[in-house]
This record gives structure tokens, C-alpha cells and sequence, in this order.
């Protein structure tokens, strides 16, 4: 989905069509290394201007997570008039395979700094995370299981040109964990995406340092009912090679009841070659 608009909630809750209260979204990646991620989540909207919702998700590939792991996510989200405040906490089950789980949730909040007749404005966004992981670390005597808590800030500015042209630009930063390094961690299972957006469409388990993103987007309507984007991120890990990632894509209005949204995503860690990956995001709405 346009990261541009901020979050797939706050477009879906602005353009709901007339009597809609509650709609599906499926977020398919696939790609390199036999990437497979697969999201479903069911928005209801219970009460005006509030809507909760219900995610499962998983994630596999042909290295060290050859299996699916799993999660669990709760997104509560409250739009006023100049603001949006949403909460998720999530949730990934202890994997029997590689043994590692966590918990926690994200705080979003953002707001109108302007808001002007022609449909351009200015808005700011800040959000917090923190999360708690029980994973395999090694140590002289071999793995152990340690627990150890995350935490992340972020903040976004996104402006926008008569309704036609979006910027965005948006810059995280990580917690150290005490005790824990990208070197010694064996297979943690927390996406790091649940703490800071990343701008990539595979998982991140290893830990980051921060991260800072830029995103460009077009409007391409009247002509078309649709939206064209694009967008790069760098990453710093802890003692691990930096990241970059390059997205792309575009946003189709099919009908009154369903968008698709169709990007590809090319990520290179500086000591590796270019990973390929591709996003599928389907709404439909009742």
C-alpha cells in the first residue's frame, strides 16, 4: 500500500464507499531466497470514526526460516477531525522451530498541520514501539535462550500538492539491546517492520540501528483512477552491513468495492547482491 497516505487505515476510513463498515485487506510478498509473507486483516468500523481490527500473519524463506512463522496483531485506530491516533499491539507465538517469540505494540499518532481548499496540506506523524523478544543467542558455552526488550521512535512528514503530488520523509531510530548483537542472535522472530516502518516487503529480524526513508507519489486522476509511487530506504544495522531498498509501484481503483495495489522491491545489503521482491495488496470493501 502507499506508505504516502501514511497507512492503509486512514485511506480506507477517507474513502469508504457509501455504506461500507467493514472491509478485508490480503498483503502477499514473494521473491528472493524463496520469500513468502502473507498478511490478512479484517476492519470493522463498530462506532463513527473508530475502527478495530484482526491480523494474522506469517513469513517463510529457503534459509534459516524455512518454516512459517507465525503472528498475531490488534489494530485500534480513532480519527478526528485534524488528528488519527492508532495502537497495535502484536504478538508472535513461541516458534517450536527456532524456538524464539515476542510481544509489544506500536503508538501512532499524527496530525494537520495545514489543511488548505485545493486539497494541499502538511502533516506530521510521531510513533513509538517497544517489543519483547525470547530468542537463541551464543554464548561461550553454546545457545542459550535470553530475553531482552526493543524499542523504537519515529517521526514522518508527508506534504502534499493540490491533491496531485505527495512527499514523504520519515526517520527511526533503534534501542540497543543489552547483551544481544546481530552476531550472536540465532533466528529472533520479530519483524522489525512491527517497530518502524523499514521500506521493505520481506522480513527484517536481524537489529537495526535506524533507519530514514524518502517517498515520492503521483496522483493520476482525473485520467486514471489510480496512483503511481516510489520510494528508497537506508538502513544501519548493529555490526551488520547497511541496507538499501528501492519500492515502486501503483495503486489501482478497480471498482466502488476493491483497490489492488502492485509494487516491486529491489534490496541490497552492501556485502550481497540485489534481492528482487514483489507485493500484491488486495481491499475489498462490503
Amino acid at each position: 500500500m502507499i506508505r504516502l497516505l501514511l497507512a492503509a487505515a486512514i485511506t480506507a476510513m477517507s474513502a469508504l464507499p457509501a455504506g461500507a463498515v467493514w472491509w478485508l485487506e490480503n498483503d502477499y510478498s514473494f521473491g528472493s531466497n524463496g520469500l513468502n509473507r502473507d498478511s490478512l486483516t479484517v476492519f470493522a468500523i463498530p462506532v463513527r470514526n473508530f475502527t478495530a481490527g484482526l491480523n494474522t500473519a506469517f513469513y517463510r524463506d529457503n534459509g534459516a526460516y524455512d518454516h512459517k512463522t507465525f503472528s498475531l496483531r490488534l489494530p485500534m485506530m480513532y480519527s478526528g477531525p485534524r488528528y488519527f491516533v492508532s495502537f497495535k499491539p502484536f504478538l508472535y507465538p513461541v516458534d517450536g522451530d527456532i524456538r524464539s517469540g515476542a510481544y509489544g505494540g506500536k503508538l501512532f499518532l499524527l496530525t494537520s498541520v495545514s489543511e488548505e481548499q485545493d486539497e494541499s496540506y502538511l502533516r506530521l506523524s510521531l510513533s513509538g514501539a517497544w517489543a519483547r523478544q525470547d530468542a537463541r543467542i551464543l554464548t561461550a558455552g553454546g545457545p542459550e535462550k535470553k530475553g531482552f526488550n526493543q524499542s523504537a521512535a519515529e517521526i514522518q512528514a508527508e506534504k502534499s500538492f493540490y491533491g496531485q503530488f505527495y512527499f514523504l520523509a520519515s526517520a527511526a531510530a533503534f534501542s540497543k539491546p543489552d547483551g544481544v548483537s546481530n552476531a550472536s542472535l540465532i533466528t529472533p522472530a520479530l519483524d522489525q517492520s512491527d517497530l518502524a516502518y523499514l521500506g521493505v516487503f520481506r522480513h527484517i529480524t536481524a537489529l537495526p540501528d535506524w533507519v530514514m526513508t524518502a517517498q515520492v507519489a503521483r496522483n493520476m486522476k482525473p485520467e486514471y483512477d489510480s496512483y503511481i509511487y516510489a520510494g528508497y530506504s537506508k538502513i544501519s544495522y548493529r555490526r551488520a552491513d547497511k541496507a538499501n531498498s528501492l519500492t515502486g509501484g501503483i495503486k489501482l481503483n478497480l471498482n466502488e468495492k476493491s483497490n489492488l495495489d502492485l509494487a516491486y522491491n529491489a534490496y541490497k545489503e552492501d556485502s550481497s547482491s540485489w534481492k528482487s521482491y514483489y507485493k500484491l495488496l488486495l481491499q475489498l470493501f462490503f
